[in-house]
C-alpha cells in the first residue's frame, strides 16, 4: 500500500474514532484510548519513516507538521489525563479534534499531493509498507502494556 493511501485511511479512522468518542455513546474511555493510541502511532510512523525521506526533497515540507505533532502530543496528554466524567473532558477532546483535523486537511491538500508528485511509485509503496509495519507494531505494543491510558501517555511522552 502506498504511503499516501495509508495516511488517508488512517485519517478516516481517526475521524471515525473522534466521532464515536465525542458522541458519548458507549465506553468513551475505551474509544478515547483507542483514538489516542491510533494518533500517537500514526504520528510516530510519519516522523520515523516518512519525514526523513521528505527532508531530502524539501525540508520545509515537514517543519510545520513536526510542530503540529508536538502540540497534538500535548493535547493528547491532557485528554488521557482527564476522566470522561470531568466537565472539561469534551472541551479537551474537541480541541484535540480541531487540531488534528486542521493537520489532516493541510496534509491531504498540500503534503500528500507533493509526495505523489515527488516520489516514484516504488518508493511510495516501500514507505507505506514500512509505516504500516511500524504502526502495527506500536499498536500491538500499546495493547501489551499495563493499561490503555497509561500506554497512550507513555507513548505521548516518548514521541
Amino acid at each position: 500500500m502506498k504511503a499516501t493511501q495509508l495516511l488517508k485511511g488512517q485519517h478516516r479512522e481517526a475521524e471515525r474514532l473522534f466521532d464515536l468518542a465525542i458522541s458519548g455513546i458507549g465506553d468513551v474511555r475505551r474509544v478515547t484510548d483507542e483514538l489516542t493510541k491510533h494518533l500517537l502511532a500514526h504520528m510516530l510512523a510519519e516522523q520515523v519513516v516518512l519525514f526523513p525521506e521528505l527532508l531530502a526533497i524539501d525540508p520545509d515540507l515537514v517543519g510545520g507538521a513536526c510542530e503540529e505533532h508536538t502540540v497534538a502530543r500535548f493535547e493528547i496528554r491532557r485528554v488521557v489525563n482527564t476522566a470522561p466524567e470531568d466537565p472539561s473532558f469534551k472541551a479537551k477532546l474537541a480541541t484535540l479534534r480541531e487540531l488534528v483535523m486542521h493537520h489532516v486537511e493541510e496534509e491531504e491538500q498540500e503534503l500528500l499531493p507533493r509526495i505523489e508528485a515527488e516520489l516514484d511509485e516504488e518508493t511510495d509503496e516501500r514507505l507505506g509498507q514500512q509505516m504500516l509495519e511500524l504502526f502495527d507494531a506500536l499498536i500491538a505494543h500499546s495493547r501489551r502494556t499495563h493499561g490503555p491510558s497509561h500506554a497512550a501517555e507513555r507513548t505521548a511522552t516518548a514521541a
